[in-house]
């Protein structure tokens, strides 16, 4: 993980950004997290317990907005107004929430591109399918 962690740190000194103690914390948060989505409290919640740096919660949010701005991170909205955060090293993909019992799923890129191409060839419109997360029911709550 450390290395990781290095890697992500020297792509923050590329992007002519000084590496500080938060931006330190907030990017092995986000390492360690590999594959899963954290919204800004989890991530604040995870570098003060796990991390062992006390960050202010309005310093999270900071960081995770230069990280965005430097293309370091995206974030996705999710149902219920949260937003997640992940690298943006990890595939493009869509999220599929499920309403019933709040599962996220990862959707490739290239398995929402019809649908993305098409909306834009209806209406002008191009989408960042990226972006967004869609609801609905997972198997599992649509069988029960």
């Amino acid at each position: 993980m450390a290395s990781h962690v290095d890697e992500l740190l020297a792509a923050v000194r590329r992007g002519g950004l000084r590496v500080t103690r938060p931006r330190r914390a907030v990017c092995a948060v986000l390492v360690s997290a590999l594959d899963q989505h954290l919204s800004a409290p989890e991530i604040h919640e995870l570098a003060n317990t796990e991390m062992g740096v006390a960050l202010d919660q309005s310093t999270v949010y900071r960081t995770l907005d230069t990280l965005e701005k430097a293309g370091l991170i995206t974030h996705t909205h999710l149902p219920a107004g949260a937003s997640v955060y992940h690298l943006a090293t990890e595939a493009p993909h869509q999220h599929l929430v499920c309403a019933g019992c709040g599962r996220t799923l990862a959707l490739p890129e290239s398995q929402i591109a019809g649908f993305a191409a098409e909306i834009e060839r209806r209406t002008g419109f191009a989408i960042d399918p990226t972006h967004m997360a869609l609801s609905g029911h997972c198997a599992t709550c649509r069988t029960a």
